[in-house]
């Protein structure tokens, strides 16, 4: 299959990256020659919602898409802040990977910003999303139960070593992730 388009975007917060991710990456990847996937909340660690920091994310991703379809050469990561202004955070995007042409998401507020630019979105399906929810594996590994089979089986190691910082995070919510 040709590829349609020559740079897609991929945003999210992996916390932590889970099968559901894996896919969407999938299929976000089978429409583009490159794929740069954005780290979402990337000055956030140790907190509930956000307990890992940018780069182990960075090595949990790489290590779950070991052994996919998805070739790592054809992959670029970029860490994104949260800004409260939105056409900061857009900006700064934009500054980092200026030639987008497709967002992969189905965040409600990433489509906004990025079609009032006129920037195309697709929103991949859903993958059992019961059961690959950040928020859910992170209250299973919290609670020492098993979240292994949520995950990729490349990313359970690098998972592991990060079992503490996720267990000692500060508050838990209930935002979905």
């Amino acid at each position: 299959m040709k590829k349609k388009f020559n740079q897609g975007l991929f945003i999210g917060r992996f916390q932590p990256f889970h099968k559901g991710h894996l896919y969407a990456l999938e299929v976000a990847s089978s429409f583009c020659k490159k794929l740069v996937i954005g780290i979402g909340s990337s000055q956030e660690r140790g907190t509930a919602a956000n307990p890992l920091s940018a780069e182990a994310r960075i090595r949990i991703i790489k290590a779950g898409i070991r052994g996919t379809q998805i070739k790592t050469s054809n992959l670029k990561f970029i860490e994104i802040p949260d800004f409260r202004d939105n056409d900061a955070w857009f900006e700064y995007i934009i500054k980092k990977e200026p030639k987008i042409d497709i967002i992969f998401s189905r965040n409600a507020l990433v489509k906004k910003i990025f079609l009032s630019h006129g920037i195309p979105i697709m929103s991949p399906e859903w993958y059992k999303r019961k059961t690959f929810v950040a928020t859910r594996i992170r209250g299973l590994i919290k609670n020492g139960k098993r979240w292994q089979d949520c995950v990729p089986k490349g990313a359970v190691n690098e998972i592991t070593a990060h079992e503490s910082t996720i267990k000692e995070a500060e508050s838990w919510t209930t935002k979905r992730s």
